[in-house]
Order: C-alpha cells, then sequence, then structure tokens
C-alpha cells in the first residue's frame, strides 16, 4: 500500500480542498501518513497570497528532495495555478495540478512514478463557469469540518493575485450544500464551518436573488444538528439582510473575521478596497448591537507602497477604538501580475517589520481584553484537544471563538460540554465545568 501525505498552506479552502484530495487518494489505495513519515507520495497544496508563502513551499520541497530523493511531489493549489513550470522544475516534482484540476488527481496518479518529464495540468480559469464539486464524507485530522459553498474572487484589489488564481465567483447549489452539511453531521461532526475565496459572494452566480442571507435562511429551517461558522467576509458584504438571518439562527457562533486592511482613507482607495474607515466603524459596531458577544477578528496589511506614519496612526486609531477580538498582521507583498508591485516601494523592510509588530502589539491587547469581558460567563465549549500531562488537560473552542483550557474529565474529544471562564493566567483562559 503506498504511502501517501499531503502538505497544506494557507486559506480555510486549500484545507477543505485538501480533505478531497486525501479522500481521492485513500480510493486510489493509500495510506494517509504524516509529511515526516517517510510518505511514497507527498501532495503540497500551496498558497501565492505573499512572496513568503511561495518561498515555503520551494524550502520544502528543496527540503523533501535532500532528505528522500525517492519521494514522488505532486503540487496543487494557488502557486501551481500562478506559475507551474517554476515548480515543475524544482527537484523531485512529478506533476503539477490547477486549482480546477484537483478533482483530477485519480487520472493521473499512475503517473507521478513515471521517469518520463512531470505531468502538467493547470488550464485556464478566467472563464470558469461553475463550481465543480469536491464531496467530502469526513475532514481527515480535523475535530471541525470545512464545507466550500464558494470559490473565485472578481474585486481585484490592487494589491491582490487571488483573482488570477481562483477565477471569477462561482457557488455551489443549496441542494449539494445541505447532503454535504448532513454527510458531515451523521459522521459526528459538531461544528461545521462554511467557506469560501469571497464567500460573501454566494449566490451571485445563482438563480435571481440567491444569497449567502438567503443560504442561512434555508439552512436555518432545514434542521441539521451542530452549529455553524463563517469563514472570512468582506466588510461590505456584510449586509442587514445576512445579519439579520444570522441572528435568527440558534445554532451560528457569533464570530466574524474581517479583512480591514487599513484604516486610512487614502491608502483604503489606493488599495482599491470599496469601502472606507468610517462604514468599517458603522459596520463593527453594528455587529456588536446583534451578538453583543461576538468574536471580531480584522485583517490589517502595513507597509503598503505610500504608506505613511500618519496613515499608521489612522490604522492604530480605528482598530483600538472598536470591539475588536484579535488581529491578523500581514507585512505587504508585492505580488507580479498587480498594480502595487508597480507602485514604487516606500516602506523599508525594517520599518515594515517595526510597523507590523506594533500592530501584533495592540492585537494582543485586544485579545486580552476581550476575554477579560468575557470571565464569569458560561460557553458550550467543543473539545478540540486532550493532553496526557501531567498535568492532564483538555482544550476547546467556544461558540464565540475563545480557546478554553479545563481539567481533563477523561471524555475524549469531539463533544460539546458547558464550561465557565474563571480566569485568564497569562496566555491561558481557564474553564470550569458547570
Amino acid at each position: 500500500m503506498p504511502r501517501a501525505a499531503i502538505l497544506t498552506l494557507g486559506c480555510k479552502v486549500n484545507q477543505y480542498e485538501s480533505a478531497f484530495l486525501a479522500e481521492t487518494l485513500t480510493r486510489l489505495g493509500c495510506q494517509l501518513v504524516a509529511p515526516t513519515a517517510a510518505p511514497d507520495l507527498v501532495v503540497v497544496n500551496t498558497c501565492t497570497v505573499t512572496a513568503a508563502a511561495d518561498r515555503q513551499t520551494r524550502q520544502y520541497i528543496r527540503r523533501l528532495a535532500r532528505r528522500r530523493p525517492e519521494t514522488a511531489v505532486l503540487v496543487t493549489g494557488c502557486y501551481a495555478q500562478r506559475a507551474p513550470e517554476e515548480l515543475a522544475a524544482l527537484p523531485g516534482v512529478r506533476g503539477v495540478l490547477g486549482n480546477r484540476e484537483k478533482t483530477r488527481l485519480r487520472e493521473i496518479f499512475a503517473e507521478l512514478h513515471q521517469p518520463a518529464a512531470p505531468v502538467i495540468q493547470v488550464g485556464s480559469i478566467a472563464q470558469a463557469q461553475s463550481l465543480e464539486p469536491m464531496p467530502i464524507t469526513s475532514f481527515f485530522g480535523h475535530t471541525r469540518a470545512f464545507v466550500k459553498i464558494q470559490d473565485g474572487c472578481q474585486n481585484y484589489c490592487s494589491y491582490c493575485i487571488i483573482p488570477h488564481v481562483r477565477g471569477p465567483c462561482r457557488s455551489l447549489p443549496r441542494a449539494q450544500i445541505i447532503d454535504q452539511l448532513r454527510q458531515l453531521t451523521s459522521r459526528g461532526y459538531r461544528e461545521i464551518v462554511l467557506t469560501g475565496i469571497n464567500l460573501g459572494k454566494y449566490g451571485h452566480d445563482q438563480p435571481p436573488g440567491e444569497s449567502l442571507a438567503g443560504l442561512v435562511e434555508e439552512l436555518a429551517r432545514a434542521g441539521l444538528p451542530g452549529r455553524y461558522r463563517l469563514s472570512s467576509l468582506e466588510p461590505q458584504e456584510v449586509t442587514p439582510a445576512l445579519l439579520r438571518q444570522l441572528a435568527a439562527w440558534p445554532q451560528f457562533c457569533p464570530h466574524f473575521h474581517l479583512p480591514l486592511q487599513s484604516g486610512s482613507a487614502v491608502m483604503l482607495n489606493r488599495m482599491r478596497r470599496p469601502y472606507g474607515p468610517e462604514e468599517f466603524r458603522e459596520l463593527v459596531n453594528q455587529i456588536r448591537q446583534y451578538f453583543p458577544q461576538a468574536a471580531v477578528g480584522v485583517d490589517v496589511l502595513v507597509g503598503f507602497p505610500g504608506e505613511t506614519e500618519f496613515d499608521l496612526a489612522h490604522t492604530r486609531n480605528l482598530i483600538d477604538a472598536l470591539p475588536i477580538s484579535y488581529l491578523h498582521v500581514f507585512p505587504f507583498s508585492p505580488r507580479p501580475g498587480t498594480p502595487a508591485a508597480l507602485m514604487p516601494q516606500t516602506v523599508t523592510g525594517t520599518e515594515m517589520k517595526r510597523r507590523a509588530q506594533g500592530l501584533r502589539e495592540l492585537g494582543k491587547q485586544k485579545k486580552l481584553a476581550f476575554y477579560q469581558q468575557q470571565v464569569g460567563q458560561e460557553f458550550e465549549v467543543l473539545i478540540e484537544r486532550c493532553s496526557s500531562g501531567p498535568p492532564e488537560r483538555m482544550t476547546g473552542l467556544s461558540a464565540n471563538y475563545l480557546r478554553l483550557v479545563m481539567k481533563d474529565d477523561g471524555q475524549g474529544v469531539n463533544r460539546l460540554v458547558r464550561a465557565r471562564l474563571v480566569q485568564i493566567v497569562g496566555d491561558e483562559a481557564i474553564a470550569l465545568p458547570s
């Protein structure tokens, strides 16, 4: 039985698609193992959103070729879609598949150990008109399951390569989504994350009137077990209609992740972001009106060409003034083929690191404040990990995205328990069963 491993880089959509690839390999007779467990084949599912992501992919493949030259490597994902020949030239690479060609793994599997030139199947994604289903029955290695219901993006922000490697917006029909959710909940998954490249655009390619709000209304009526979370949403797509439907869905986890990128109106305009700082401020406050205990996470991009200390101060002040729960901070990385790559880079690497570190410190402060506000509250917690200790502890996730630690009760993972957050000790939130 061949031994196969999957290395996943990047977003939740990639993680879902890796679960599909894992099931495909299993059906082909492979034994799934960790990438460190001497596999015969490694599938590298890549990200290309930053230069660092590209570099991480190349470093891993070269390191694997040195340590295990007999291992075949198949590269897929966004980096593969963008630069297939570049990846095919790396040592050990036997195949490169584009994002739409991920479903063809079965067809080329036998060729991956042939001595011929690497198999390259990367077609144009710009004209993709439908979302090809990638159904899964389990989510290998995860307690929570993800389900991809949308792909593609047409926002064309000036710094972003994703529309070029993911294609236009496409959505999975409601019936297929519900079938997928029933399959996973019947397998015992207690929480499912609905995800997409531009999730808020769900339904825009479907019959007139279809929307993410309409899908949420349908899911609330479907009577599915478990709880449900949404992945990242563009601020302009979190509409009052969507918030109303989410508030009416008892199984919705009150957790929103929003890419702000900058608190400066000048920078948002240069980035081609279709909202301003005040609109973002109003949205976050509106979310908290509907969901007083909601976690609101924010992406921030620092060092964009032309960003001044004045722009950075606007970003810090906006975040500081809002009930933000955590930050993801990314230094600007020029992507070939985007308008921002042609802009003069005005922020040095050293200065970019300084700015990013300052915002990360602010993020830690916001996260601590959010956790402290929740002390004394009771939550439904999904147990995800148990440590063998000592001390014996278990860790779980609340609906509003609190990572809670409590004494292990010996009942294992993948179950929902009631717990009360009692104190914050260092970086840990300590809870007791209630």
